[in-house]
């Protein structure tokens, strides 16, 4: 008898780890590596992401978004806000970096937190090289840097 139940708790127990296993890969957000980003920037497009904007963020500091162009859905504008008082410096070099590059921008402070649209209104392709080059410029990160898919 006291095999029987030894072999009942083992059972349960796998049972247990694998559902934790299973919970565990649903919640772990997925990463990427900056040239994966075109199929993530797909689901977008075509709304089959959790909302309305995805993001790339590597270390806490280099999170940028992507929304659709609120004038045109098969464009793309690139987002960035400062929740971290880390972040901050980061806002003014995102916002000199538009400028460089002729977009224009749009500057809100929501609930306390700094936040900075640059209106690229690009397509995939465009949005992902411009992605790259915030990534490179801004936060000196490379081609072989994790992301996590944000949120």
């Amino acid at each position: 008898m006291n095999i029987f139940k030894s072999i009942l708790n083992n059972l349960k127990v796998i049972s247990t780890n694998a559902n934790i296993e299973k919970n565990k890969q649903k919640f772990t957000p997925k990463q990427i590596i900056i040239n994966d980003l075109h199929e993530q920037l797909v689901l977008l497009s075509q709304n089959k992401t959790e909302f309305e904007f995805i993001g790339i963020n590597s270390n806490g500091n280099d999170c940028i978004y992507f929304a659709k162009d609120e004038e045109n859905d098969i464009k793309f504008n690139i987002e960035f806000e400062a929740i971290e008082k880390t972040q901050l410096p980061y806002l003014k070099k995102i916002k000199d970096f538009a400028i460089k590059n002729n977009y224009s921008y749009r500057e809100e402070v929501n609930d306390g937190v700094p936040y900075l649209c640059i209106k690229t209104k690009t397509n995939i392709e465009e949005t992902i090289q411009l992605a790259r080059q915030i990534q490179n410029e801004i936060f000196g990160n490379n081609e072989n840097t994790k992301y996590e898919i944000v949120p």
